[in-house]
This record gives C-alpha cells, structure tokens and sequence, in this order.
C-alpha cells in the first residue's frame, strides 16, 4: 500500500527562494535607525543618546529639523537644533521621527517604475504607526513605541515590491484599479501578499520576533490560529488609517467590530479615539514630505 506523499508546490517553492534572493540584495537597517531601536528596548529615555545618534547623521540631521519645522507642528520660532527639536516636539515624538526618516532611507533614490505613489505609501505608514502606538496606549501597554515601529513597517513589503519586482507590482496596482478592490486582496491574487514578503526583509535584517510576528498576521482575522493581540492593534490602526483617507487605494476587508471587541474596546471608547485620531492627518503628511 502507497504512503501517502506530500505534494509540494515548484513554483510556490521558486517564487519564494526568488523573493527571498532579492530582499538579501536590499541595504541592511541603517546605523541611525538600528540604534533608534537600541534605545527604545534598553533605555527609553536616553535622550543624550538619541541626539548624538540624530548628530552624527547629517542627512536625518537635516530631514528631522525640517519637518520639526513644518507648519503641522506650529513652531513659535525656527528650530535649528536636535536638541532644541527634543525640547520642542518631546523625546518620544523626536526619537519617532529619527526612526521613521531613516528606515526610510533604505528605499530612497531610484524613482518608482511603476506609478505606486511613495508619499501616500509613506503617509499611511506614520499614520498606522502613530494610530498603533495611541491604541497600545489606550489598553495600558508597556513599551508603546514599539507598537508605533509595527505600525511604521506593517506594509514594508510593499516598498520591496516595488524595488525589486516593479512588473508584478504594476500588474497588482493595475488590477486592484480597474476592480476596484484593496491591494491585499490583488496581491493575493499574483501570490505576492506584502505582509508575507515584509516578514521576510524584518526577519533578513534581523530585527526582534514581534516585528516579524506583527507584519506576517496584522491582516489575519479573529480565529485564525496565528492571530495575534500584537497584529490586532496594527490591523485596527491600519483600518483606521484607512477611515482617515491616508491610505492606497480601497481599504482592506475588515471586522473593525470583532477586532475592537477582542482588544476590550468598546464603541463609545472607539469614538473618543477616533476624534483624537482625526489630528493626526496632518502630522502623517508632513512626515511623509520629509521622508521623500
């Protein structure tokens, strides 16, 4: 009697040691934006540290007082130290931007090839990372700014996707336009889902589990076996980004009811959020100007 043997897919097999091949190629976390996260895990509050870190990075020296700048902020007078900026906008809002600008580094330059607009990409990044580390703060987390960094890298594999595979991602984008459907759902349709393929760079570069952890489940719905607290904050704060207009395209399939019921909030402390929330467009989009 024949044992039963496990099929295993080629061109699944292929397609992932091709993906997996390219992200090796994509630059390592920048000096700037790996010690942004030394500080966050060993000591929050050394702000010592982060101004020397801000310092001795010209470039993110230069993008950080410009955005501290920017009218979004309403500065009373221009801010042209890092140490002023910190005095200014806080510690915790200086060491956001400082790794927000540098992670972002990593895919500027070459112009995208095929049409994807980088500063919306980047705008619903701030906005989920910031909306993530109000959630997180609001259910009485520990350690709320590493929620805000799984908000800043949920959609990472997107940026992959756009450097390394512009044909397939020019297909999804086409396709997720002329349906009128989320990207998710279109990515999953060409076999390329970002938050799979942004697991995948997180892991290369070696950052802790729970950013890993965060991207591959932060679209899975209650129930799945890997769902997870950690993706429910980062999906709730991607959809709520959505609801905010930063945001590509139509928003993701969501049940923002189930979500904010496992999480323990209620509708009247969803609405109270989501009025402090609709202050924050105009942060995301500064940010992201400044990131470009």
């Amino acid at each position: 009697m024949r044992k039963n043997v496990a099929i295993i897919d080629l061109d699944t097999q292929r397609r992932k040691k091709e993906i997996i091949s390219k992200i090796k190629r994509i630059p390592p976390l920048p000096a700037a934006a790996q010690e942004v996260l030394s500080i966050v895990a060993q000591n929050p509050q050394d702000i010592r540290r982060l101004e020397q870190v801000i310092m001795h990075d010209p470039s993110l020296s230069s993008q950080l007082l410009k955005v501290a700048n920017c009218a979004a902020y309403y500065p009373a007078s221009r801010i042209t130290t890092i140490h002023r900026a910190i005095v200014f906008l806080g510690f915790s809002e200086v060491r956001s931007l400082a790794l927000s600008l540098s992670v972002s580094s990593v895919f500027k330059g070459k112009k995208s090839k095929t049409g994807f607009e980088r500063q919306k990409f980047w705008e619903h990044s701030i906005a989920a990372a910031m909306i993530s580390r109000i959630l997180a703060g609001e259910l009485e987390l520990e350690e709320t700014d590493v929620y805000f960094t799984c908000g800043l890298l949920h959609d990472l594999g997107r940026a992959v996707m756009d450097t390394c595979f512009p044909r397939e991602w020019k297909q999804i984008l086409d396709y997720a336009q002329e349906n009128e459907c989320s990207l998710i759902a279109a990515e999953r349709k060409f076999g390329f889902p970002h938050n799979i393929i942004g697991a995948w760079l997180v892991k290369n570069w070696d950052l802790p589990p729970i950013y890993y952890r965060v991207i591959a489940s932060h679209h899975l719905p209650p129930g799945h076996p890997h769902f997870n607290m950690d993706g429910a904050i980062v999906q709730l704060a991607d959809y709520l980004g959505h609801e905010l207009g930063l945001g590509l395209y139509s928003r993701p399939s969501c049940n923002v009811v189930a979500l904010s019921n496992y999480l323990g909030l209620g509708q009247e402390r969803m609405e109270l959020l989501k009025e402090h929330i609709e202050k924050l467009a105009e942060i995301a989009e500064a940010i992201s100007m400044g990131m470009l």
